[in-house]
């Protein structure tokens, strides 16, 4: 089984028993504690990128983390800590827009969109797409598992 297939394993795994014991997401996610505690993550993980400070993102992210890019290249935790921490490419914007969080249990999953702007070898590249993020609740904690990005066509809205 390859890395992307087991991640998706994983993921629908977590969700499967989550459900099956009886957790049910949040009716009321403005109200929730646990949707705010993930969203003060999710937060602390924005500005953890947009201060290139690696140590903060470090505690956020789970050891077996692994992220998904636009093109389907995949990071591990060591590697995406190196890029949050480099200076040579700075970022401008990092923006979630329409976020919605469910939770299930000690897992919670995040939608949104995602506005980046930063500087690549002297050159300003602006990026638009979608993002979801999974969590996990480990020892009371919320723990980034994975992130996904997917572009948005060039208008800004959904490729079709």
């Amino acid at each position: 089984m390859n890395h992307l297939s087991f991640m998706r394993h994983a993921v629908l795994v977590i969700l499967s028993f989550s459900m099956s014991v009886g957790a049910q997401p949040s009716s009321r996610p403005s109200r929730s504690p646990e949707i705010a505690a993930v969203r003060a993550r999710e937060e602390a993980f924005r500005q953890a990128e947009l201060n290139y400070d690696a140590a903060s993102a470090r505690a956020i992210l789970a050891d077996e983390f692994v992220g998904t890019g636009n093109h389907g290249e995949q990071v591990n935790k060591d590697r995406f800590l190196s890029l949050i921490g480099d200076k040579a490419d700075p970022l401008e914007v990092l923006e979630y827009g329409d976020m919605e969080i469910r939770v299930y249990g000690n897992a919670a999953v995040v939608w949104s969109t995602i506005h980046e702007k930063a500087v690549y070898s002297g050159k300003v590249d602006e990026y638009r797409g979608r993002r979801t993020a999974m969590w996990v609740k480990r020892n009371a904690r919320w723990q980034c598992v994975t992130i996904h990005t997917s572009p948005l066509g060039e208008d800004g809205k959904d490729k079709k």
